[in-house]
């Protein structure tokens, strides 16, 4: 989804001579925060049950990754795949962290374990048994899950939007959840064409009548009778504020000038 954004002011705010900071389009996550605050808060309850300890988690909100995101994300990380009604979840532990939360498991203090080594059998059975725990929070971003248990996949592909769970007590670690698809927006207000009504403009019609030298434009004068053929009259334009809105002929009605739209221009 494109949303509007306004980059921020480097350096002091008070002392920039730019008031007006730049905007531009840019790619954001349309799943709610609230919907991944309630995954993170059930994530924290769970793990707390695990754990049996009091769990401390922050979220970072949802966003969109670029592909070269995607496989930084999902390098030589564990993926748990869960099935939904709406769409797949996906959940993400990296080897260091599937290490920390199953040394977790079994009271290992933290800072204990290396990281650089694989998981038992014992504990790699343990670590599916964590994210099928997790899974359990995930409803609320892809659905009521069927029937499917969760799988481990080696890959992900056509998955869009990202967010990460990260754990400061009693444990450091992340959890990623990645999801096949953005929800559907929410249909808003829009705006009707009597909502326009009441908005000025000033439209400028314009006759070209061909070029003259810079030097015959000096010397016209009033009173000099300048000749337009009726063939001049078809090649009339309507401008406002810059933007050229028609094309047509000119000419007089009831009196007054007048300008008879043929061709509207395309925005």
């Amino acid at each position: 989804m494109k949303s509007l954004r306004f980059v921020p002011v480097i350096g002091d705010c008070a002392a920039s001579p730019r008031r007006v900071r730049q905007a531009r389009f840019e790619t954001r996550s349309s799943l709610p925060t609230s919907a991944a605050c309630v995954v993170a808060n059930g994530v924290r309850e769970t793990l707390a049950s695990v754990l049996g300890v009091a769990v401390s988690v922050r979220l970072f909100e949802p966003v969109i990754p670029d592909p070269a995101a995607w496989q930084a994300i999902a390098q030589h990380a564990s993926l748990y795949r869960v099935r939904g009604s709406v769409a797949e979840a996906v959940i993400i532990l990296r080897p260091n962290d599937a290490i920390s939360l199953v040394a977790a498991v079994f009271g290992e203090p933290a800072g204990q374990t290396s990281n650089q080594r694989l998981l038992s059998p014992i504990e790699l059975d343990v670590a599916n048994r964590i994210a099928s725990a997790i899974a359990a929070n995930l409803s609320v971003v892809c659905g009521t899950r069927d029937s499917a248990p969760v799988e481990r996949i080696a890959e992900i592909r056509g998955f869009v939007t990202f967010f990460e769970l990260i754990l400061d007590r009693p444990i450091e670690a992340r959890i990623g959840i990645a999801l096949s698809r953005e929800p559907s927006p929410e249909p808003r207000g829009c705006v009707d064409i009597r909502h326009l009504a009441g908005v000025v403009l000033t439209a400028v019609a314009a006759l070209d009548l061909g070029k003259i030298q810079a030097a015959e434009v000096a010397r016209l004068s009033a009173g000099i009778v300048v000749p337009i053929r009726a063939a001049d009259l078809r090649r009339c334009s309507l401008d406002s504020h810059g933007r050229r809105l028609a094309r047509g002929t000119c000419g007089i009605r009831n009196g007054r000038f007048a300008f008879a739209a043929e061709i509207r221009e395309s925005a």
